[in-house]
C-alpha cells in the first residue's frame, strides 16, 4: 500500500508499514532529507473527530557534519485523510528541491513555510570551515545523502547539475 504512486524525480519510497499505524517513509535520492507520515488512531487523539485516521508529517535533515534536525510539519488545518496526507506531503517534497540552496542548512524550514503558501526569503550561507565543502559552489558535503565525505560529495555533483558544477568531479579520497 502506496501513499504516492508519482514521487517528485529524486524522491525514493524507503519505508512502509502498516501495523501498528500506516506509516510512509520518503527519502530525497541526493539531499539528506526524509519526510514520513503517520496514519494515527482519531479515537486516541479525539474520539468525537469524524475521521478514523489523523495523519502527522515529520522531517528529519542533515544540519551540520555531526548531527541532523528532526521537525513536524504542520499545517493550519489537520490532516485528516489520506489524500489531504498525500497532497501536503507531495507539496512538501516539491518545496524542498525549490527551496535548496547550496551551504544554507534552513531549506527544509522554508519549504514547510512556501508549502502552505507562506512567502520565503532567500537562503543565506553560513561558515562550515571545519566541513569538508565543495570547490565550485563552497556548499558543505555533509547536505548530501552518504555515509562518508566521499558519498556524500559523489551525491553533491550528482545533483547539481549546473555550469557552475561542470566539469567538478570527486577528488576526495575513499576511505
Amino acid at each position: 500500500m502506496s501513499l504516492i504512486e508519482d514521487l517528485p524525480q529524486g524522491w525514493k519510497e524507503y519505508r512502509v508499514s502498516e501495523s501498528p499505524s500506516p506509516t510512509w517513509t520518503y527519502r530525497h535520492q541526493y539531499l539528506d532529507v526524509e519526510v514520513s507520515v503517520l496514519g494515527m488512531d482519531a479515537d486516541e487523539m479525539n474520539p468525537e473527530a469524524d475521521t478514523d485516521l489523523f495523519y502527522s508529517i515529520s522531517l528529519q535533515w542533515a544540519a551540520d557534519g555531526f548531527g541532523g534536525v528532526e521537525d513536524f510539519f504542520d499545517p493550519v488545518d489537520q490532516i485528516t485523510s489520506e489524500a489531504n496526507a498525500r497532497d501536503w506531503t507531495l507539496a512538501l517534497m516539491t518545496q524542498i528541491d525549490n527551496q535548496f540552496v547550496p551551504g544554507d542548512t534552513n531549506y527544509v524550514g522554508r519549504a514547510m513555510r512556501a508549502a502552505e503558501g507562506q512567502q520565503t526569503t532567500s537562503g543565506s550561507s553560513s561558515n562550515f570551515a571545519d566541513e569538508p565543502t565543495c570547490p565550485a559552489c563552497d556548499a558543505p558535503f555533509f547536505q548530501f545523502r552518504g555515509m562518508d565525505t566521499y558519498e556524500q560529495a559523489q551525491n553533491h555533483f550528482e545533483y547539481m547539475d549546473d555550469e557552475e558544477h561542470e566539469g567538478w568531479d570527486v577528488s576526495i579520497e575513499q576511505a
